[in-house]
């Protein structure tokens, strides 16, 4: 969750006096989990660190997020975001992509007054957002390393460059920004996986959007691209989603793919990008800023095991080894 200092510098960061553009952006900035502020501030704590300047970092932060949401929704069609209708399904696009490019705009402002390394990871990760998307969208690319390196683009790069900045304002030395962008990375990754598995697995009232929304835009994630390798009707599937499912469709494949047990093979390699995650916090002293990332991670951890679906039988000793590389942190 967002802490007060932050909500405030947020709320005067993104002030208009346009009474159209305050009820755009009002609805935007509710809700939200707060997970990549909250890296920056966790990662600053390694080192000596300017809270006020940490809040503005991480505001930009959080501001880049919302801005990719809203794009986003527009580009997939999303209609629902956080419990909400997505603002351009009230309001049109062109208000929602202005809206977005406003956030923007506010995040480089802020930006503008911090550290010149800080501000050129941020926009070398937009860069690499952007590209992950376009890559999505012009090279689909049916593969396990392309939903990965989508993934890592879209996502895992943000939250990743969140733990730089927090090392960067944290003045740790380049070798201790690389650990922590390292477990940025893979529990990014983690956290996309977690959240695939839980757009077939969830339930809409408790995602805050509709499930097998994946599905419906014809977005293949690992479960899916799992089952489509191992199916005995793989074709058929793969011309149905590339035509576009009925919403009938949509369940019968999620259903199979459920009981295929895909969806524990895709839970079984979320849960090695957790360790992954955990083994880059090795090479960073022990502090209470890295028990805080170990119980992050952990939280992810338990999302993953939270979710119903078989699992394959050799997975018990993976979990006690994820587990045991968590408690020895």
């Amino acid at each position: 969750m967002l802490w007060p200092a932050l909500e405030k510098l947020l709320s005067e960061a993104v002030a208009t006096e346009s009474p159209p553009l305050r009820q755009l952006l009002d609805p935007v900035l509710a809700g939200g989990k707060g997970l990549r502020p909250t890296l920056v501030r966790i990662c600053a704590r390694f080192g000596p660190h300017d809270p006020a300047e940490v809040d503005r970092v991480a505001a930009a932060i959080e501001l880049v997020h919302l801005a990719s949401l809203i794009h986003d929704d527009i580009l997939d069609g999303a209609t629902v975001r956080r419990h909400r209708p997505a603002l351009h399904s009230l309001y049109g696009p062109i208000p929602a992509v202005l809206a977005g490019d406003y956030l923007f705009a506010t995040a480089f402002s802020l930006l503008a007054r911090s550290p010149l390394a800080v501000l050129n990871i941020v926009t070398a990760t937009i860069r690499t957002m952007c590209e992950g998307e376009i890559e999505q969208r012009m090279a689909p690319g049916i593969s396990e390393e392309a939903y990965l390196s989508h993934i890592g683009k879209k996502t895992a790069s943000l939250i990743s460059a969140a733990c730089r900045c927090g090392g960067v304002l944290g003045r740790l030395k380049r070798s201790g920004q690389e650990g922590l962008a390292r477990f940025g990375w893979h529990l990014g990754l983690a956290y996309q996986m977690a959240d695939d598995l839980l757009d077939l697995l969830g339930r809409s009232e408790e995602m805050g959007k509709p499930r097998l929304q994946d599905l419906s835009q014809g977005i293949i994630t690992l479960p899916v691209l799992r089952f489509l390798e191992l199916a005995s009707q793989a074709g058929y599937w793969r011309e149905k989603i590339s035509r576009g499912l009925t919403p009938e469709e949509r369940e019968e494949i999620a259903a199979a793919v459920h009981s295929s047990g895909c969806c524990g093979y895709a839970g079984e390699r979320a849960r090695e990008q957790i360790d992954f995650a955990f083994s880059a916090l090795e090479s960073l002293p022990p502090c209470p800023a890295r028990e805080e990332l170990v119980r992050l991670a952990g939280e992810v951890l338990a999302k993953i095991e939270g979710l119903n679906y078989p699992r394959p039988p050799q997975e018990g000793t993976e979990e006690k080894e994820v587990a045991g590389r968590q408690a020895t942190l």
